[in-house]
């Protein structure tokens, strides 16, 4: 699979993909900036609640933000779909600052992909190793 940077400003660009996000009731567009320094996605809390996804209070996991903020979240799992792969994985859905993406971290997305980021060619390439 292969993707283009996303220009964020005409001197930013970011690797930044389409994803789909699968409840059994509802689905979501939604993109994911791909962060090898996060050890899980992270989602929007909004995204949990559109999904319908339940949290429970014993799930919940506290972690140090970019703005060395710690932030609360839960754990929760939903369907990923990148392209044409279709997956079950944990994430953490947390009030994190609402860019229109989420975070693709180590769990969850790195341990399903072989991730090549091309910056001076602008280009994403990802080769799923789960089989």
């Amino acid at each position: 699979m292969t993707f283009s940077y996303k220009d964020i400003t005409p001197q930013i660009k970011r690797p930044i993909i389409p994803l789909i996000l699968k409840s059994s009731t509802m689905v979501i567009l939604y993109s994911g900036l791909i962060d090898s320094g996060a050890d899980y996605c992270i989602f929007s809390i909004e995204i949990a609640r559109k999904l319908g996804v339940v949290l429970s209070r014993n799930n919940k996991i506290q972690f140090v933000g970019v703005g060395k903020d710690m932030v609360q979240g839960s754990f929760g799992e939903v369907e990923i779909k990148i392209d044409e792969e279709l997956y079950k994985t944990k994430v953490i859905f947390a009030e994190i600052s609402d860019f229109g993406h989420g975070i693709l971290g180590q769990k969850g997305f790195f341990d399903r992909f072989d991730v090549r980021l091309q910056y001076h060619k602008q280009r994403i390439v990802l080769e799923s190793v789960i089989n």
